[in-house]
């Protein structure tokens, strides 16, 4: 596994962070703060060491607070400790282990100071290759959409951008219209993909931006027909801005 810098998934439960973390503390280099984060990091990582699945909702409640007060230098090498852990972290059986590898790509694959493209796709692979492409509990489709997620926020090019489209498309192969609710986060977020590839190839972008377009057109539908109000005004907000950047670009 290779080394850098996201955000996360929710977590679930009452979590609270280790000891010695106090919401508010002034982030910096004061010796009271890296004493802190010194303590901090001894306590995930003997958490984490003994019970990862437990130990990962307080982690990542303390990389909220600490995203909450801007401390960035800590949640970095909170990430960090988490990074070098994982390849020795115990699990009871291998679906827990491709749970949480799923869980902490998601964390590198969102943005925020400890985001780290290339450490989300080293754990989607490992999430990825547990979860049969057949199995009917959704994870693999689950795990395609979450990484194709992270490609679109965070890939630089052309390349990384089309390879999340193409992500994107096979996990809606299994989030048909008998699981509409699921297949309208997806093509949402497709739609933001396609606009965001107009944007690296604006020799096609007429054509990423009607295909962004059609994207969040299904998913306005989707989201209307479930009650979805919040969602579909999203995703009407975002057709909306695809639309008005195809109606600037010559066909």
């Amino acid at each position: 596994m290779t080394a850098s810098r996201g955000r996360g998934v929710g977590s679930t439960g009452p979590a609270q962070p280790g000891p010695g973390f106090r919401r508010g503390t002034a982030a910096g280099v004061s010796l009271p703060a890296v004493t802190e984060r010194a303590g901090l990091r001894r306590h995930f990582r003997s958490a984490l060491a003994g019970d990862p699945v437990g130990a990962y909702r307080d982690w990542f409640r303390a990389q909220e607070e600490l995203r909450e007060r801007g401390d960035a230098e800590t949640a970095r090498a909170l990430a960090d400790d988490l990074w070098e852990l994982l390849p020795s972290l115990p699990f009871d059986a291998e679906e827990q282990r491709a749970r949480f590898f799923h869980n902490a790509a998601v964390f590198y694959g969102s943005p925020g100071p400890a985001a780290d493209l290339s450490r989300a796709r080293s754990a989607f692979a490992v999430a990825l290759e547990h979860f049969a492409e057949d199995a009917e509990n959704g994870w693999h489709a689950r795990a395609l959409h979450n990484f194709a997620t992270a490609l679109s926020n965070l890939g630089a090019t052309t390349d990384e951008l089309a390879e999340a489209v193409a992500l994107f498309e096979r996990a809606l192969a299994w989030r048909t219209s008998e699981r509409e609710i699921a297949r309208g986060v997806t093509l949402h977020n497709l739609g933001l993909a396609r606009r965001r590839l107009a944007e690296l190839d604006p020799e096609r972008a007429a054509e990423h931006l009607a295909s962004s377009a059609e994207a969040l057109r299904e998913a306005v539908a989707i989201r209307g027909r479930h009650g979805l109000a919040e969602g579909r005004a999203l995703s009407e907000r975002h057709l909306a801005v695809s639309l008005a950047l195809l109606e600037h670009k010559p066909r």
